[in-house]
């Protein structure tokens, strides 16, 4: 799965997700991140974007935002994107708490043989 967090710099979300330079994109599988990208946003994206979100970002069925990130409920009525809010702001946090999170819905999942 693929998950994307707004930023301008690579470290940090900024305080307005909508106006980010560009999307660190994470590949998850098994609860390790296995590819990281930078996509950094370009004009024709952000002229063609919903919501916010560039067209780059539509094979990230996942978006980490803050708080403040204005266009929200319309993100998630029109694209079905899952949108995480967060109030952190160092983005390797914001992953380790993702991470966390991912692993303790998994292992609630009661498989039966």
């Amino acid at each position: 799965m693929k998950i994307a967090i707004p930023t301008d710099d690579g470290i940090m979300l900024p305080a307005s997700s909508k106006n980010s330079k560009g999307y660190l994109v994470l590949t998850i599988n098994g609860g390790e991140i296995t590819n990281e990208e930078l996509r950094w946003n370009k004009l024709s994206d952000l002229l063609t974007s919903e919501n916010g979100i560039p067209q780059s970002l539509n094979d990230c069925p996942c978006v980490i935002v803050n708080p403040c990130f204005n266009g929200l409920e319309g993100l998630i009525k029109s694209k079905k994107i899952e949108a995480i809010i967060t109030k952190e702001v160092i983005i390797t946090k914001v992953i380790m708490e993702y991470l966390n999170i991912t692993m303790r819905r998994e292992s609630n999942i009661c498989c039966s043989p």
